[in-house]
């Protein structure tokens, strides 16, 4: 299930994320169509007015009251790639690359917004060479970047792998079933609901995470301070496991850098409590939280042993997070660009007009 209406209480997440393995996609859960939701996508190439739209519709349903959960692009935090309002079972989101979407059940769950019809193709042909260069070396960019985020997820695995030894397997086990008990009774009834999420992504500006939406959705806030990466995957892997077996609905935030394998935070709404891992890359605000320092999980002597090459691991990942991010802004520059030509050929007056009817006919 979706997020639940709420007033005034919207939300950001990322649904795709730039990792080791590329960009990694969890557009198909914008929707439910067999819920009878309906999923509006938006095409037109860059710079066609995806995001100003989308950023209009969210308006427009907090206005009404609806709570609205934004999408932004990890390639562009400042930037919509989607928008979901649960109480009207609707969704609109850009479908572009990287994350293309096309319709499932055309006509009957999704509906194409074409943007395109109000460019004027003919001045972009004039620019042809210019367009075609700067698409290239843009996705030559986000290849380099993979390259690194590549070697940076290597180096994580390493790390964890340095210390899967130190890890007491008890005493994390002991904490987990202790907090679950409290916080949400560990029966096993089952009949658990999971979404999936990035509230942290690989952004241009850096490590971008929504403190702002752990702050709307959770009163409540457990903080796994975790600088080795191990006992607080271990933690809330676990954790997770709990609340779905307890009947909780939990949004899963995964690790951007191993979102096959690690989950960074988790939230449960209906309860107002989130624990999230806080590190170098993500900080996590502790004011008003539990603190929890994980290295109590991990016995001294054997951590002492591979000193150096855990000192040596982490700092080859922060440089190569660094060269990760040099080729993100690198490959922002040239979208920034090519998002100019478009910008220019684009009849905006005919599209404020088709924007108005649109949104009337998405909250009639």
């Amino acid at each position: 299930m979706l997020m639940e209406n709420r007033v005034n209480a919207g939300v950001s997440f990322f649904l795709g994320a730039n990792t080791p393995g590329g960009f990694f996609s969890l557009f198909d859960e914008l929707y439910m169509p067999k819920d009878g939701w309906k999923l509006y996508i938006i095409k037109g190439g860059p710079g066609t007015g995806k995001s100003t739209l989308m950023k209009k519709i969210a308006a427009e349903a907090e206005r009404r009251g609806h709570y609205c959960e934004r999408i932004f692009c990890s390639s562009d935090p400042a930037s919509l790639d989607g928008v979901i309002i649960p109480a009207l079972k609707v969704s609109v989101a850009d479908g572009t690359a990287p994350h293309v979407l096309e319709p499932k059940y055309p006509g009957v769950s999704e509906r194409i917004v074409d943007l395109g019809r109000f460019r004027n193709d003919a001045r972009l042909r004039e620019h042809a060479a210019e367009i075609i260069r700067l698409t290239d070396e843009n996705k030559e960019m986000h290849t380099a970047c993979t390259r690194y985020l590549n070697a940076a997820g290597a180096a994580g695995q390493d790390l964890m792998q340095l210390v899967s030894d130190a890890l007491d397997t008890d005493k994390a086990e002991n904490f987990v079933r202790h907090l679950a008990a409290r916080e949400f009774g560990a029966g096993a009834g089952g009949g658990g609901t999971v979404q999936r999420r990035f509230l942290s992504a690989v952004t241009p500006v850096g490590v971008h995470t929504f403190y702002e939406t752990a702050d709307a959705l959770c009163e409540r806030k457990i903080v796994l301070h975790d600088e080795l990466g191990l006992p607080a995957a271990v933690i809330t892997a676990a954790l997770c496991a709990l609340a779905l077996e307890s009947g909780c609905r939990v949004i899963k935030c995964l690790c951007p850098l191993a979102p096959e394998r690690k989950i960074d935070h988790l939230i449960l709404p209906e309860l107002s409590l989130g624990v999230f891992t806080s590190n170098e890359r993500h900080p996590f605000p502790h004011e008003n939280a539990k603190n929890v320092q994980c290295v109590r999980f991990l016995t001294k002597n054997e951590t002492r042993l591979h000193k150096n090459r855990i000192r040596f691991t982490r700092r080859a990942q922060g440089e190569m997070l660094a060269e990760a991010l040099r080729y993100q802004q690198k490959a922002k520059a040239l979208h920034d660009a090519l998002e100019q030509y478009y910008i220019d050929a684009m009849d905006f007056d005919s599209l404020a007009d088709y924007t108005e009817r649109l949104i009337g006919k998405i909250f009639e």
